[in-house]
């Protein structure tokens, strides 16, 4: 929990770098460089930890061997993203600094889903991914393609988050469980419960929205006009993730 809290702090100051302190445009670039040196810290800090360190908030938050695979992943690729990003950022010099903080943020959201145990911590993960997805696409405000761009992911993130939270309701409300520990010793029980497979269907069905896996895939090329390189690198990053690490591992054989 510790590197989640340290990613989300940076996040916070590079937002605020531009109100606390005169930075020329020029050297805003800087800004990157900073983040870069934070993230590759917080990468040194989990390098060499294989063994599970423990849970919180009931079991919700996992922290074991899957778990940090995915934040040295996620990690790495935050550091690239914003690398790359750097020679983009001379052309939003203005909004640099929450340019950057809106990767950290992504990044962080990946960072708690990597640990996420049960449906409300995977949710709320995905939705602070999703969240700055959506600005990151509308973020070059003076084009209409951006905006419209925007626009229309927030309508189908909205979709495929309405799909989701039906379908967790659907499965607690049959299994009366959302820990992922606990379903996997339920699930058995429920396997020919028609309510129970349809709110997995649900479940499925936003999830493929979210990580746009066929045949989901349809809204992606009304997106592509307005993203930057820092959606397109961290969202292929996002989504390839989930396709390698979909279903839960820990939804299916109960590990913790």
């Amino acid at each position: 929990m510790t590197l989640e809290i340290w990613v989300i702090a940076l996040g916070i100051v590079l937002m605020l770098a531009d109100f606390l302190f005169v930075i020329p445009p020029e050297r805003k670039k800087y800004l990157a460089y900073l983040a870069i040196a934070a993230l590759g810290v917080m990468l040194f800090t989990i390098t060499g930890s294989d063994a599970a360190t423990g849970t919180a908030f009931g079991g919700a938050f996992v922290e074991d061997s899957l778990a940090i695979f995915f934040k040295r992943f996620f990690l790495v690729a935050g550091i690239l993203v914003i690398f790359l990003s750097s020679e983009f950022a001379g052309k939003i010099a203005n909004t640099v600094s929450e340019y950057y903080s809106l990767i950290i943020f992504a990044l962080a959201g990946m960072l708690y889903a990597a640990s996420a145990n049960d449906f409300a911590m995977l949710f709320v993960s995905i939705e602070l991914i999703t969240v700055t997805f959506y600005v990151l696409v509308s973020f070059q405000r003076r084009k209409i393609a951006s905006l419209e761009a925007g626009v229309k992911y927030l309508i189908m993130g909205a979709l495929s988050s309405a799909f989701m939270v039906f379908g967790i309701a659907l499965i607690w409300g049959t299994t009366g469980k959302i820990n992922f520990t606990e379903l996997a010793q339920v699930t058995p029980q429920f396997v020919n419960d028609k309510l129970f497979l349809i709110g997995v269907l649900f479940l499925l069905a936003g999830l493929g929205f979210k990580i746009a896996a066929v045949p989901f895939q349809i809204w992606a090329p009304d997106v592509l006009p307005g993203r930057t390189h820092a959606y397109y690198s961290v969202s292929r990053c996002w989504f390839q993730s989930c396709r390698v690490r979909s279903p839960p591992p820990r939804f299916v054989r109960g590990d913790s």
